[in-house]
């Protein structure tokens, strides 16, 4: 994530007519980003570099192991999204549609509500009269 934002910070410093609004309250100098950058790019590519020999950690297992592992486990999350987002919504003809509850307690939470695509303007509606009061 961070190699990212690093990258996408250079882009706006080596590109700053294409962001004439850009103008952060703390800013980082284009070094300290290229460096910020590089290290990022370096604890990411590291972990797949083959240890010398006699030095890796596992015995049975390959040194890559745990970042696959974590590669696997980030895109599953990205699978349930698509499913879960978009493609179940599509296919069953509802939105989801964030809500706010407030509990007995006073604390409040964020839950999405799956609403019929039929019942959206009613919705929307009901949403306009309550910010109305």
């Amino acid at each position: 994530m961070n190699v990212f934002v690093s990258a996408g910070l250079i882009w706006i410093y080596l590109n700053p007519s294409k962001f004439p609004s850009w103008s952060p309250g703390i800013r980082a100098t284009l070094p300290v980003v290229i460096f910020f950058f590089l290290s990022n790019v370096y604890l990411t590519v590291a972990p797949y570099i083959p240890p010398d020999e006699g030095e890796s950690v596992y015995e049975q297992l390959p040194y890559y192991l745990h970042c696959v592992v974590a590669i696997g486990v980030f895109a599953l999350g990205g699978v349930y999204y698509i499913f879960w987002a978009i493609l179940l919504p599509r296919i069953f003809k509802y939105s989801l549609i964030k809500d706010t509850i407030v509990g007995a307690d006073g604390w409040s939470r964020t839950v999405f509500v799956r609403v019929p695509q039929d019942q959206i303007k009613q919705v929307a509606a009901h949403d306009d009269e309550e910010s109305r009061i």
